[in-house]
């Protein structure tokens, strides 16, 4: 009898374990960026892990703002975001899908506050990488690799050109979905 309840929580446990599994959905480029409250370039200046208001471990990631395309920030501003997860006190959280940033990098972010904290907006999908080409245009790159993306009509959009990227950003106030 023992046995049999044991492994009925178990059984339990598992199936609530898979049911609050998170499905990632692909949103196009004009949408996320209507449903980003900044869109900012700028350098990634440090990155530290803390804990959140929640008790959670993030990681708090400093930007210079080089470029505001949505929002309220400036040029030359260092502007605060979090990433979910990080290493403090010996406990390590690693979150799947959320964008990877490094120190000095050239970065593209499109953030929504989510209980008064500024996040990527999507996990990596929010993230993109700045660029130059050979012949000195300046492109936006995204990495989506560790994401599974499901229920998608269309190729999710890897490359832009910065000046697209601004482009859609100047209209997204003129969209409606």
């Amino acid at each position: 009898m023992r046995r049999t309840v044991v492994l009925c929580l178990l059984s339990l446990m598992v199936l609530c374990t898979a049911l609050s599994a998170t499905t990632v959905l692909y949103v196009p480029v004009k949408r996320s960026v209507q449903m980003s409250e900044l869109v900012l370039v700028g350098h990634v200046l440090s990155m530290e892990s803390v804990y959140n208001a929640e008790g959670e471990i993030v990681t708090r990631i400093d930007l210079l703002v080089e470029e505001p395309l949505k929002g309220m920030a400036r040029p030359g501003e260092i502007f605060s975001f979090h990433a979910w997860g990080g290493s403090l006190d010996g406990t390590v959280v690693e979150t799947v899908g959320e964008a990877r940033y490094r120190l000095g990098e050239k970065v593209l972010v499109q953030l929504e506050s989510i209980d008064g904290e500024f996040h990527t907006l999507g996990l990596s999908f929010g993230k993109w990488n700045v660029v130059r080409d050979e012949a000195g245009s300046q492109w936006v790159t995204r990495s989506l690799d560790d994401l599974s993306v499901v229920n998608v009509k269309e190729s999710p959009v890897t490359r832009l050109s910065l000046d697209r990227m601004r482009e859609i950003t100047r209209q997204s106030g003129r969209l409606s979905f």
